[in-house]
């Protein structure tokens, strides 16, 4: 037996069943099709001089009654109808309209056949309908689709939106549901504006009203009047086409400044494309319309927030929450709001009220509330509320980071050490810089054992380094551990022979060891390095003063008096050596020098004179 045959079979069985289906779907939009295609008429609309201003279809409702799309016809001196077969239907004229939903009511002559009504349960989301309407050419064809969403577009009657693929021309067509009812009319305004009017509202239309004929009727432009703007608009709006709704929108506030449901939807469709200033003109209008309306100041807070314009922001918020405290969300925006103010108090205060409500977006909350209280300098409970944060996202190393500075500020070093450790080992290749920080924190702290070992391990990091190797040495050198600084000065300049700094605190660490004749040669090497560094010549010289040489201290003061006239320190020591080399009248010279700069000194030298 070869196993290779089987799977062949079995996609010839898939395919088998899969077309099947397929057929069993054409078979049942053909039947209905062929069931009630003469219950839709094809319709040609002109005006008066007989041009031709729209084509679509038409829904067979009664006896001699027919329903479209009112904007098809209502700019009509004629419109002609063709049946299934081509063959011409009078349409007498209009009976009735809607114009809430974009409906006209049709006398028709002939014998078309009506299309029984179905259920109002026939259009809900998920739901199979077939649209059944004229193509191009008038041929009645069939779409099948399935209805998406709903939205109440008047009280007590909702339209729907649906899957349905058919051409502009399908404006009137009737939709069905799978038994062949016709349960809608298909209103098709523009190629991006398409939906359901359910049975129920055509329904509803005056079947019994006298009709106008077109010779007595005055043509109405639907599309560019109040009525046609106010449904297209709240329709764009329910679909969330942000342009067609601000088209829309616009023409019906111009025609009624007064209409709020209008100006607040327009305020909304502005904010979604980020018209923040005419978003903010409008919500102000509806503020102005309804001044107890919370969503509108809370819409206007939130604007003017993005806008940059904190107080004013904070205002309008601190508005809404006073009409509906439960607006959770204009919390969260206040917040920001007086981050913005750089009220940061406030500002906290805002994010607590918030975080109290148990908000979804806590995470995000914890760490905004964190950052106003660093800014508000309470450092303890900004590193809290960063912890808080840390809880839902434990690893993001922006927050880890800001926790640690938190803690740092609050002086708490240890936890604060503890996460930059973990920064470090969480990103290799920032390590350098993290322990850095650790170095410095206790440095500033004033915990230099510590700082060593931070900087020690910044140094095993990066060995060779002299950066980092005159850090760790002025460290070890501010922890009075002299002898060690010395050699990691040593290597500093075995790395860089003119790494004057380093020749200097390498001096000053043989001084502090009492070792001046090392001092002396250390600060001789800063000297060489850097000619004019009046401190390396003074240092030299009070080296060579504490070893009691002071013929060879004296050059070395003099020349630090030459680089800094004004310094009492090396004036002093220079009158001290001259007085121990019996020069009399050179230390009274420095005694007037150092009188005007400092009398204390100059008198303390003077009562050595004698």
């Amino acid at each position: 037996m070869r196993l290779s045959s089987v799977p062949p079979l079995a996609l010839c069985l898939s395919l088998a069943v899969g077309g099947s289906a397929v057929m069993a779907q054409e078979d049942a939009a053909a039947k209905l099709l062929a069931q009630a295609e003469e219950g839709v008429i094809y319709i040609v609309a002109y005006d008066k001089d007989q041009k031709e201003i729209g084509k679509g279809s038409a829904a067979v409702l009664a006896d001699k009654l027919a329903v479209t799309s009112y904007h098809l016809v209502s700019g009509a001196a004629a419109v002609s109808g063709f049946n299934a077969k081509q063959k011409k239907v009078d349409v007498v004229g209009i009976v009735a309209v809607d114009k809430s939903l974009d409906l006209a009511l049709l006398q028709i002559g002939g014998k078309p056949k009506p299309i029984p009504a179905g259920g109002a349960d026939a259009i809900a989301p998920a739901k199979t309908i077939y649209g059944l309407g004229a193509n191009e050419s008038g041929e009645i064809i069939i779409s099948e689709g399935t209805v998406r969403n709903q939205f109440e577009a008047v009280p007590g009657i909702q339209v729907a939106d649906t899957s349905l693929a058919v051409p502009e021309t399908f404006s009137g067509a009737a939709v069905l549901d799978p038994a062949g009812k016709l349960v809608g009319l298909l209103i098709v305004m523009d190629s991006r504006l398409r939906f359901v009017v359910p049975v129920a509202a055509l329904n509803a239309l005056n079947k019994t009203a006298k009709p106008t004929p077109w010779k007595s009727w005055t043509p109405d432009d639907y599309r560019n009047s109040f009525e046609g703007a106010w449904l297209a608009g709240r329709l764009y709006n329910w679909m969330d086409d942000a342009l067609g709704a601000q088209r829309n929108l616009e023409r019906v506030t111009k025609a009624q400044p007064g209409n709020l449901e209008a100006w607040t939807m327009l305020a909304s469709v502005y904010d979604k494309q980020r018209d923040y200033s005419n978003a903010v003109t409008a919500y102000r209008r509806v503020t102005e319309l309804d001044p107890n309306r919370a969503s509108a100041f809370l819409g206007l807070g939130q604007i003017l927030t993005k806008l940059q314009k904190g107080p004013e922001g904070a205002a309008a918020l601190e508005k809404a929450l006073a009409l509906d405290p439960s607006l959770k969300e204009a919390l969260f925006s206040l917040g920001e709001a007086y981050e913005l103010a750089r009220d940061f108090p406030k500002a906290a205060g805002a994010y607590e009220r918030y975080l109290a409500a148990n908000p979804a977006n806590a995470g995000q909350a914890y760490q905004r509330l964190g950052q106003s209280l660093m800014e508000a300098n309470e450092f303890e409970k900004a590193a809290a509320a960063f912890n808080e944060a840390l809880k839902g996202n434990p690893t993001d190393t922006n927050l880890l980071y800001r926790t640690a500075q938190a803690f740092e500020r609050a002086n708490k070093f240890g936890e604060a050490e503890s996460l930059y450790v973990k920064l470090a080992e969480a990103n290799p290749k920032d390590a350098t810089n993290y322990y850095s920080m650790i170095m410095r924190m206790y440095d500033v702290g004033n915990q230099p054992a510590k700082a060593v070992a931070a900087a020690r391990k910044v140094i095993e990091l990066n060995p060779k380094n002299e950066q980092y190797l005159g850090y760790l040495a002025a460290l070890l050198q501010k922890d009075k551990k002299d002898a060690e600084a010395i050699e990691v000065f040593k290597e500093v300049v075995a790395i860089n022979p003119a790494a004057e700094q380093s020749w200097f605190y390498m001096g000053v660490s043989y001084y502090n060891l009492k070792n001046y004749r090392e001092a002396a040669a250390a600060f001789k090497k800063n000297i060489e390095v850097k000619p004019d560094s009046q401190l390396g010549w003074l240092y030299v010289g009070i080296c060579q003063m504490l070893v009691k040489d002071w013929n060879g201290a004296v050059t070395y003061l003099e020349k630090a008096v030459e680089l800094q006239p004004d310094s009492v320190n090396a004036l002093y020591n220079l009158g001290i050596t001259y007085l121990n080399l019996k020069k009399r009248a050179d230390a009274v010279e420095i005694v007037k020098r150092l009188k005007p700069l400092d009398a204390a000194k100059a008198a303390q030298l003077q009562s050595y004179i004698k």
